[in-house]
């Protein structure tokens, strides 16, 4: 079963960029999704993964590495709180996947 959520990131677009980057350096079959936007007063991120436990592992170990390499550049990443939420429907043709 999908895991997804819905999380905001406050901060200046350039915080979520930097993010983005060192996140970028560590893919995994295991998301399925990833899309961003900007809300004015930060980024609104929305993720699909193929599970919870999926999330949770990556995050625990190269999330972790992304995360550490954000604050090496001298970024402080704020405290975000995800939202996790069913789909209602998602089609994803170049992965096969439609829910």
């Amino acid at each position: 079963m999908t895991y997804a959520h819905i999380f905001d990131i406050p901060g200046p677009v350039e915080l979520y960029q930097a993010a983005h980057a060192e996140f970028a350096k560590y893919p995994t079959d295991d998301m399925l999704l990833h899309v961003a936007r900007s809300t004015g007063d930060g980024v609104e991120v929305v993720e699909v993964w193929t599970s919870r436990e999926a999330f949770h592992d990556w995050m625990g170990t190269r999330g972790v590495a992304a995360l550490g390499a954000i604050a090496a550049a001298g970024w402080t990443f704020p405290e975000v709180t995800a939202t996790p939420f069913d789909p209602t429907g998602l089609i994803l043709p170049t992965a096969g996947i439609a829910v």
